[in-house]
């Protein structure tokens, strides 16, 4: 029996022994477009190498493949400091195993991404993990979703899992906007004059009306002034604190307007004061968006949402729809996509993993990010 489990300790040393470029090496046949890169960049690879407790989702050969038909690889030609970026939203500041998010609805985990260029999220980007009948999918920006197809493949600094595509950086309030055809949001933003102050500050949580809320209230609205309207829009702001899905089962929180909002999660459904959130946890550069069905008013803190109804009152009493239809997108000039508004709400429990029970970076993997910006010059175009 000692004999035996002595040898079984043994076979796990060995294991643990590999080295980055060793799982790299044996997984040659999905990882080998990724190891060419990384042996390229070699002050990259022993960065990765030696920063302790840190995950790497590494794309497989057909995700990199898919980059030749994508405007991803564009920017990987056109900026010397893209490769940079998108190689450390790849690596996860905390060594995670597929069974700390196995049956978990959502966590939120940081990565080695905290460049101001691409990112001004406090401790890294972020990306959000789900599990749903054993598949674990990452979610990152423009809602991309990279499933995993290999895991826990340790090393001697931490673990690595093969996704099928590769993440996608978040990208601007405004690009997000646009790409998620938000469009009334984005015109009452540059309407008031704040648009470009929101793309800038850091850590906000926006709750962001759909086109067809900010119609049903298109007669109030759209005759507001400028400093009017700036107060609704702060009531839809939450400055300094990026509040993902998992951490508003319920509470308030402060608005940049200087009155609360609340939540409460009724019949699977999460609510902001009285409207509901119809997709929530869309991750931009400086935060997180979550789309509601309704536009708050910070003059009526108190509504309350009905929760078996399909759609909420507004919250701005005697608001009708205008004959100009949507108000504010006529300052938007934009091919837009289908709005989010017509996809299914998202069912929420307080289950949930919170950001910070996962989410602590390591000493290590702070020391990582440092030198893996440091290095940022050395990188040349693919």
């Amino acid at each position: 029996m000692r004999l035996s489990r002595l040898i079984l300790l043994l076979v796990a040393g060995l294991v643990w022994a590999q080295t980055l470029e060793d799982i790299l090496t044996a997984e040659s046949a999905t990882l080998s477009t990724l190891n060419a890169w990384l042996t390229s960049e070699q002050l990259v690879l022993s960065i990765l190498s030696n920063a302790q407790g840190v995950t790497l989702l590494a794309p497989s050969n057909n995700a990199l493949n898919q980059l030749y038909n994508s405007s991803l690889l564009t920017q990987l030609t056109v900026d010397p400091n893209f490769l940079t970026a998108f190689l450390s939203y790849h690596v996860l500041s905390g060594e995670f195993f597929v069974s700390n998010f196995l049956n978990t609805q959502a966590a939120t985990v940081p990565t080695f991404l905290n460049q101001r260029a691409y990112s001004n999220v406090t401790g890294g980007q972020k990306i959000q993990a789900h599990s749903n009948n054993g598949t674990i999918t990452f979610i990152s920006g423009n809602g991309a979703q990279s499933n995993v197809e290999a895991y826990d493949l340790n090393y001697t600094s931490g673990t690595l899992h093969v996704i099928d595509t590769v993440l996608t950086i978040p990208g601007s309030l405004t690009d997000t906007l646009v790409a998620d055809g938000l469009t009334a949001a984005l015109g009452a933003l540059r309407r008031a004059g704040i648009e470009s102050v929101l793309n800038l500050a850091s850590d906000v949580t926006v709750f962001v009306p759909t086109n067809g809320a900010f119609s049903a209230v298109g007669s109030l609205v759209d005759a507001m002034t400028v400093q009017q309207l700036t107060a609704v829009l702060d009531y839809h702001v939450v400055q300094g604190k990026v509040l993902y899905s998992q951490l508003i089962a319920g509470g308030t929180a402060l608005t940049a307007q200087g009155a609360t909002v609340n939540f409460r999660v009724l019949n699977g459904s999460l609510f902001v004061n009285s409207a509901r959130v119809v997709a929530a946890d869309i991750l931009v550069a400086n935060g997180v968006v979550h789309v509601l069905d309704g536009v708050l008013n910070p003059d009526n803190t108190t509504a309350t949402p009905n929760p078996t109804a399909s759609s909420q009152e507004p919250a701005f009493n005697g608001a009708t729809t205008t004959v100009a239809g949507v108000p504010f997108t006529s300052e938007i000039v934009t091919a837009t996509s289908t709005s989010v508004a017509t996809s299914p709400g998202p069912t929420f429990t307080v289950s949930g993993i919170p950001y910070e029970a996962v989410a602590a970076p390591t000493r290590a993997a702070a020391l990582g990010v440092a030198a893996l910006l440091g290095g940022a010059a050395i990188f040349v175009n693919i």
